[in-house]
């Protein structure tokens, strides 16, 4: 696993590990999903935006769902559909990045 563009932010939440085996892993404007038992690697998604976009945090719902939250530096949070590899919702709210996510069974919270 190479993670070349892995940003250098102690407060960002950049991995997050299911119990599939499967390890999320946010690389500046992408996300990537490794699988570690067969090596497999895809990408999830690519932000828009400028250059100053970037993925500040992502986390697996918990209790084995396919679904993953990404939060962003321009303060939205989306939620991806990891087996149709389709975002489901996009949601604002917060005036500076999303350095935090966290499931509570298939609540989320964000900051």
């Amino acid at each position: 696993l190479d993670a070349p563009d892995l940003l250098d932010d102690y407060y960002l939440n950049l991995l997050s590990w299911n119990d599939s085996n499967v390890i999320a892993v946010a690389l500046s404007q992408t996300v990537y999903l490794w699988n570690a038992g067969n090596g497999e690697i895809q990408e999830l998604c690519t932000l828009e935006g400028g250059s100053d976009t970037y993925v500040s945090s992502v986390s697996w719902v918990q209790e084995g769902g396919s679904h993953i939250a990404i939060g962003t530096s321009a303060g939205t949070t989306q939620l991806w559909d990891v087996q149709a590899s389709k975002q489901l919702r996009s949601m604002d709210g917060h005036t500076e990045r999303v350095g935090a996510l966290s499931w509570n069974r298939h609540i989320l919270s964000s900051g």
